[in-house]
Parts: structure tokens; C-alpha cells; sequence
């Protein structure tokens, strides 16, 4: 179950009310994952989500979730007293088990040290561990980095303090590229969620949005 929003890093944020007006909001969100389709954006999945509406006892709302990597694009469509609203918001998940996984990365350490030293003695297997360990580290991030291990064995290393921060600085820097394609992502769902939304306002002769109601308010990369 996801965690309360504000654990994430908010990139964008859009919402659209409507007086005296209401829909279903499952089968919006359905109309929604139809028009995504032939768009083909590359790399994503869509999901419901709940989250909570307030504190830790408060009722839960089902968001559309579509995903891309670390990027989740949670739509919202619910009713409010006797009118409407739709929402979004672009977040990047926040990192999930990157401390267990240092800890095990310090183990495997520690035991390929060991190995070492039972191997070619005390001084030359301290060497050969200090020298052959990150070698392997090395090795096995470039083999993740050409994509031969799948897309969640990245997403792992990266949530991991320390170890997430040099592979990202070695193998996968902040790029102009790598924004570009989040806007891009940002882009392709919200327009989706436009041309839904604005085929339900005219099938019940509410006015079209204004160009400044359909963008969305930028947070941060």
C-alpha cells in the first residue's frame, strides 16, 4: 500500500473542479487507460492505488496509477459536496528497501573478503578483496546498465544510500535527455487525462477548459 504523498518528490500537480457535476469515477479512470493506448508510451503500467485522505484512521482514494520506471503519474477523480474534481500528479516513488540491500551488499563484501584471505593468506587476500570487490560491483552495474537484468535490479541499486548515489553519477547522470523524457511522459498521460475529461464536460454542455486550466503546475525535476 503506498505511503502518505509527501514521502514522494512532487515534479508536477494538476486540478481541474466543476460545479454541479458528477461522473463515475472507475469508469473514467478505464476511459483513461483506453486513451493511453495508442499513444504507445514506452516502458509503462497502470494500476489503482488508494491513498489516504488524511491521517493514519482516515478513509482511502482510489487513484489511476501509471507508471514509467520511478516515475507514477496518480490521477484522481472524485466527487466533492455537490460538485466534482479531476487531479494529477507526477511523483518519483520514494526509494523502497535501499537500506537492507546496503546491508547486504556489505555482507557479500565481508564474506568475498574472507574467501580472500582463506584462499592466498591474510595480507594478499585483504588485497585482492579490496581490489577485486569493487571490480565486481563495477562489472555487475555496467551489465545493468546495458539493460541485460531487467529495469527493477536498476530501480534497486538506486534506492540504496551510498551505493545508489555512485551509480548514478557513473552510469546514470541527470541528463537533459533523461528530463526531456519526463516531460515527454508528463506530456503524453496528462493529454490523455484532458481528452477524457473534456469528452465528459461536453457530453453535458459544461464549458471547455481554458488554456490555463488545462496546464499543470511544475514543481521540480
Amino acid at each position: 500500500m503506498p505511503r502518505l504523498a509527501p514521502d514522494s518528490n512532487v515534479i508536477s500537480h494538476w486540478q481541474h473542479p466543476i460545479e454541479n457535476f458528477q461522473t463515475s469515477p472507475l469508469e473514467f479512470y478505464a476511459t483513461v487507460e483506453r486513451a493511453l493506448q495508442p499513444r504507445q508510451i514506452p516502458n509503462i503500467s497502470t494500476s489503482r492505488v488508494d491513498w489516504k485522505e488524511g491521517g493514519v484512521l482516515s478513509a482511502r482514494r482510489e487513484y489511476l496509477r501509471v507508471k514509467r520506471g520511478k516515475l507514477a503519474f496518480d490521477v484522481c477523480a472524485a466527487p466533492f459536496g455537490t460538485g466534482f474534481f479531476f487531479s494529477s500528479w507526477l511523483i518519483e516513488l520514494p526509494a523502497k528497501y535501499g537500506v537492507l540491500i546496503l546491508l547486504g551488499v556489505v555482507f557479500f563484501g565481508f564474506a568475498f573478503l574472507g574467501v580472500c584471505m582463506q584462499v592466498v593468506g591474510f595480507w594478499w587476500g585483504l588485497f585482492l578483496g579490496a581490489i577485486g570487490f569493487p571490480v565486481l560491483l563495477l562489472l555487475f552495474a555496467y551489465v545493468v546498465r546495458r539493460g541485460n537484468v531487467g529495469v527493477a535490479v536498476e530501480d534497486a541499486i538506486l534506492a540504496t544510500p551510498i551505493l545508489g548515489w555512485l551509480y548514478a553519477r557513473i552510469f546514470k547522470p541527470n541528463t537533459f535527455y533523461k528530463m526531456d523524457t519526463t516531460m515527454m511522459f508528463q506530456s503524453a498521460v496528462h493529454a490523455a487525462v484532458l481528452e477524457v475529461v473534456e469528452s465528459l464536460l461536453s457530453a453535458k454542455g459544461v464549458r471547455a477548459m481554458t488554456e490555463l486550466e488545462r496546464k499543470p503546475i511544475m514543481k521540480g525535476l
